[in-house]
Order: C-alpha cells, then structure tokens, then sequence
C-alpha cells in the first residue's frame, strides 16, 4: 500500500490566511527508513503541523535519518516560523500529519503578536477534536469552517485574497501604500517588513522560486537555461543558486529527486497547485 499524500486549499473566504493543508498517512506503506524522510523547501510562512499518529523529527540542517531518533519528537501540535533554509523531518515509523501554512500577517492578526513560536487560542481551537486520522478532507473542511468566524473579525480592512506566494507579495505592496501615513519607498518598504516579516527582496526570490516550480512542472523539457529565464533569473546560474538556496539542492538532482525519490513526496503534492 503507498503512502497517502493530499493537498488540501483553502475555501475563498480564507484565501490569503491560509494558504493550503500537506497531509500525509504512512499507514500500512512499505518505506525504508531514508523513505520516512520528508524534505520541504525555505518559506515565508509559518507552519503548523498537527501529528496524530507516530512521531515526527524535525531536524537540524545536515542531520540525516540516522541521527533522527536521538532528537526529541515533535508536540501533538508545532509551530515553525518563516524559514529561510529548507527544512527536513523524519517519521519513525508510521505517522499521521497535517501541515498547515498560515501566511505571516494573517497570522499576526488572528494572534495579536509577531513572534510564531506557539499557537495562539484561536487556532488551536479550531483543531480541537478534529480526526484527521479518520476522514482527513472532512477533518480539513470542519477546520476551515471553525477558522472562517475568527478570521473574519480579525482580518485587516485592506485586504487581499491570495492563493500564491506572489499574489500575497503583491497584495503586502498594495496594502502597505494605501494604509497609514507615508507613501515613500523606504515607508512602503518598512510597512511590508513590519506586517510580513519579510523584506521585498526575500519575498520577490519566494515569489520567483514558486514560478520557476511552477515551469519545472508545466515545461519538464524545456532546457534549464530557458526555464531559468522565463522564472525571471538572470541566468541558469542565478536560478542554481536560488535552488540551493530554497531546497539544499541542484536544480538538475532537485528535479530527479522529485520525480523517483519518497523523500520528496511534498514538492510533488505542492506541484498540483499549477
């Protein structure tokens, strides 16, 4: 039996709270232990990751599968902030997990605080009781619904729906030039850092490395200096050090993994975004 990979998005109302739900079963799969790792690339949001059967690892950069038992496993619920290096886990054993990505202002708002380090009320609410080890879209819908009321109180007047890493960067600008006093560059600028945590660099590389995802897959044929310049890099160079940068690996090891390797079942999953 494989291992159960789903990509859950959010309903219209959420759109630019959340940004989608990675949900993964081993239950019954045939792995390995280096098939129990997951590798997941840099990202601007923060992660909440629900484990309801087994046990995950998060691992420190440069740990492999195994070392991963000597690290204490993660909590029933975790919160990983905004990670601006690829991040990798290890199951030991069979496991049941949701990982949910809360864009960072959105996650401000229904918090009250900039720091991402625990679960602020009204989501962890939100996932009380819910079975995901059961009937997870069902799980994902009632999570949803339980969301919607609260965001909708919390949610800034200006604002934006989101469903990428570049509509949230350009609805940021646009919400940082039309509120509050000062329409320069530099007070845009501070605004966009203040509500995002992110400077408009690292969110124009997140928002070029999700377009250069989304040509991998839509033009696997294409040579990668082509792909490179229509992701918006300079050249094939540029983009190989956005890749290491964003996932540890080369762009041509990056796409072979994806295609063969277990490890990297959620760039597959994310790829159904396009």
């Amino acid at each position: 039996m494989p291992p159960i990979a789903k990509l859950f998005l959010p309903p219209p109302d959420l759109a630019g709270c959340l940004m989608a739900g990675v949900y993964r079963d081993t239950r019954g799969a045939n792995l390995s232990d280096a098939d129990r790792m997951n590798h997941f690339p840099a990202s601007p949001l923060v992660a909440i990751t629900l484990v309801q059967h087994g046990t995950l690892h998060l691992l420190p950069s440069g740990t492999n599968w195994r070392q991963a038992a000597l690290i204490p496993p993660l909590r029933e619920k975790s919160v990983l902030p905004p990670q601006d290096m690829p991040v990798s886990s290890w199951a030991q054993g069979d496991v049941v997990a949701l990982t949910v990505g809360v864009f960072p202002d959105a996650w401000r708002a229904l918090s009250g605080e900039e720091a991402c380090s625990t679960l602020p009320p009204v989501l962890d609410e939100a996932f009380e009781g819910l079975d995901f080890a059961g009937d997870a879209a069902e799980g994902w819908v009632a999570f949803c619904q339980r969301l919607q009321a609260a965001w909708s109180a919390a949610r800034p007047d200006i604002w934006q729906p989101a469903a990428r890493i570049s509509d949230w960067s350009t609805a940021l600008t646009t919400r940082a030039a039309l509120s509050g006093a000062g329409r320069s560059l530099r007070s845009i600028e501070r605004k966009i850092k203040r509500f995002s945590g992110q400077t408009q660099r690292s969110l124009a590389f997140y928002s070029t490395f999700e377009r250069l995802h989304e040509l991998s897959r839509r033009s696997a044929e294409q040579p990668l200096a082509g792909i490179a310049a229509d992701a918006g890099y300079s050249d094939q160079s540029h983009m190989g050090r956005a890749v290491r940068r964003a996932t540890g690996f080369s762009p041509a090891r990056l796409n072979k993994a994806i295609e063969t390797e277990e490890p990297f079942w959620c760039y597959r999953l994310l790829g159904e975004r396009f």
